[in-house]
């Protein structure tokens, strides 16, 4: 609605309606049939739309209607929260991710809200081959550890579960300075295990003009069971090299899902030890005197995502 603008000789002024005045002898607005029925109008659709019967002798009808349209008690008492507005949490959010990596067996207990659980877990890495003292003109080289396999599966929590899971994690293979140790496993109660990698390889020859050597990682984890989304055997280490034109690097360990596995080193530098199932670096060395050991391979790890 509108004042009635376009009607000519409406008498409107400043917008609006004036009434007469005698003593200035000027006229007052008229007020055109039909705008005065579509303001009318507008009012009883209203009171009508509010369910109310019209009622010429009542004056509060319309403010009645619009209370009655409007629920302003919903409006001033705004909700603050989600159940405030009938909004309930979703089934199947993120409780917490519970992470295991003393070796041993450590008694894992899902939350009590706890529905359903995601289990990862990766066996020990193996370590690298290192060396022990070597003859004058001799050179050794070691290969890196392999990485543990890989095991991944969604559980129902049960009521056997929730008494308790035996996680038993493995320790990686040692620093040494002999062929490289391998990994131990990892297991989830009976639901699932994964083998540990096995450790690098070494060889050791006499330096001439002409040498060239290379000697093998150790293998990946190859026994793996119970992964209902994966079932992955580990990664070999790098094979580790020599060339006496540009020089010699130890093999890399090899990486987990978890970590990237030891890097790695050049002559007479100690190996670097992997972390969580992965594979410790080799060494190499033409030390006569002293032994330059291999880095360790990664503890086996587990990691479980609770769900409600």
């Amino acid at each position: 609605m509108d004042y009635p603008k376009t009607i000519p000789g409406v008498g409107l002024v400043n917008g609006g309606f004036v009434d007469e005045n005698p003593l200035a002898g000027t006229p007052g607005s008229l007020i055109p049939a039909a705008w005065g029925n579509s303001v009318t109008q507008e009012i009883l659709n209203a009171i009508k739309a509010a369910g109310l019967t019209p009622d010429e002798a009542r004056t509060d009808q319309l403010a009645s209607a619009i209370g009655a349209l409007v629920d302003f008690s919903k409006l001033k008492n705004t909700p603050t929260t989600l159940a405030g507005y009938g909004i309930t949490d979703a089934v199947g959010r993120l409780l917490a991710v519970r992470q295991f990596e003393s070796v041993g067996i450590t008694l894992y207990k899902p939350h009590p809200r706890a529905k359903r659980i995601r289990v990862r877990l990766v066996g020990a890495g193996g370590s690298g081959g290192g060396c022990e003292p070597v003859p004058a003109n001799n050179h050794r080289i070691g290969g890196g550890g392999g990485s543990g396999a890989y095991a991944e599966s969604l559980y129902d929590v049960t009521a056997q579960m929730l008494a308790g899971v035996p996680v038993s994690l493995g320790a990686g293979g040692a620093a040494v300075n002999t062929t490289g140790m391998t990994g131990g496993g990892a297991s989830f109660g009976t639901y699932m295990s994964a083998a540990g990698g096995a450790g690098g390889q070494i060889l050791s020859f006499p330096v001439t003009a002409t040498t060239v050597g290379f000697v093998m990682g150790g293998a990946g984890g190859q026994i793996v069971t119970g992964g209902g989304l994966a079932n992955a055997r580990g990664s070999p280490g790098e094979f580790a090299m020599y060339n006496f034109n540009w020089g010699v690097v130890s093999g890399a360990g090899a990486a987990s899902p978890f970590d990237g596995g030891g890097t790695r080193v050049g002559v007479n530098g100690n190996g670097i030890s992997g972390g969580r199932g992965s594979g410790g670096s080799g060494s190499c060395s033409v030390n006569a005197s002293a032994s330059v050991v291999s880095g360790a391979g990664g503890h086996a790890f587990c990691e479980i995502w609770e769900y409600e």
